[in-house]
């Protein structure tokens, strides 16, 4: 019977559905859900010993990983951007296939990005403080009032979406749905089909420039490391919001600070950050809560997350064994490969190709 490692999060309804056709072993974070059970180096090696199916979460796959592991032939990675944690080149040098989860996220980032921005609007956060501390009475009923008489309507205001991926095109609709009109910057999409969805793709200046909230959502390349900084935040009207659930590398965080701390915008809501978690001296400390929503990188996490990565590797696993390739395979130069004769491929096809439920999950 195939042999499959699994450390990601993995529902367990699907992992029974697994076992009717594979041996599957989940250890570590997967299991207990705690980031100190994530396996190094050491411990995957000895774990992946006579494994040929790795369902990766969140460990670091590195070359030394690979060399390591002979028996590994497939990789299936739970995560929307596998290349942050599997070394991608060594796998393809290898003749490992990588297929990942295209999509886990594709709603609750969008969902919780519109929730930052409707906390930025509203002062929720504020009045339900308050109240939690005792402070509506009717002495207080004018401070209440001066509170809410900062609550602003998203309505008819200008979203700027840096990255007009799955999870910008999602936040998109939503505003849409609020009557928000929506803007972006995205050099790869073409800008007929985002117009036909009611999104004006602009350059980077004008977006910024134009927006009442600007949200970054975009993946990190070399060339976008830092995309955000003094100069575009200075383009910012006073008024405006800046919203980052994608990247913390996107935006230079110092000059975010500058300008919250000296009133050059509205405010700011980050569930990213250059030190997860924060040191108690990081400098969102120094900024007023007022100011700036803080939210521990959850932007992605979400009860049905689990069960859809879990559904989809399912399929992406029955089907690359009936020899049918998903979309979401992260290095598909590899089926050119000479090293893939000796590894991949002795897992694709080897199944019967008839057609069940399973194979409408690409």
């Amino acid at each position: 019977m195939l042999k499959v490692l699994c450390t990601a999060e993995f529902d367990d309804l699907w992992e029974e559905k697994m076992k009717e056709y594979c041996d599957i072993k989940r250890v570590g974070f997967s299991l207990t859900k705690q980031p100190k059970d994530r396996l190094n180096e050491e411990q995957l090696i000895k774990a992946l010993e006579g494994v040929e199916v790795f369902i990766v979460g969140y460990e670091k796959v590195t070359e030394n990983v690979l060399y390591n592991a002979p028996d590994v032939k497939l990789l299936l990675s739970v995560r929307d951007g596998p290349e942050e944690n599997i070394d991608i080149e060594a796998c393809t040098k290898l003749g490992i296939p990588v297929l990942f989860s295209a999509g886990r996220c594709g709603r609750s980032v969008p969902e919780f990005t519109f929730l930052l921005i409707m906390a930025l609007a509203k002062p929720l956060i504020k009045v339900v403080e308050e109240v939690r501390a005792g402070n509506w009475v009717k002495e207080n009923d004018l401070k209440f009032r001066r509170i809410n008489e900062n609550s602003t309507e998203v309505f008819d205001k200008t979203l700027g979406i840096i990255g007009l991926g799955r999870n910008g095109i999602g936040l998109a609709q939503r505003a849409q749905a609020f009557g928000m009109k929506i803007i972006g910057f995205d050099p790869f999409v073409d800008r007929e089909e985002m117009k036909e969805m009611d999104i004006e793709v602009l350059e980077l200046n004008e977006v910024m420039e134009q927006s009442d909230y600007v949200v970054l959502l975009a993946r990190v390349t070399e060339e976008n490391k830092g995309m955000i900084g003094k100069n575009e935040i200075a383009l910012m009207k006073p008024s405006a919001c800046l919203v980052n659930t994608g990247r913390a590398a996107l935006l230079d965080m110092n000059a975010l600070f500058c300008a919250l701390k000296e009133d050059r915008i509205r405010g700011a809501a980050l569930d990213v950050l250059d030190e997860e978690p924060p040191s108690k001296d990081h400098p969102i400390y120094g900024i007023d809560p007022d100011k700036l929503i803080i939210t521990p990188h959850t932007a992605g996490v979400s009860v049905e997350r689990i069960t859809f990565q879990s559904r989809v590797l399912d399929g992406h696993l029955r089907n690359y064994l009936k020899g049918i390739l998903p979309q979401s395979f992260c290095n598909r130069e590899v089926l050119k490969l000479p090293q893939f004769e000796g590894r991949g491929k002795k897992l694709f096809g080897v199944t019967e190709k008839s057609i069940d439920n399973s194979d409408t999950i690409l």
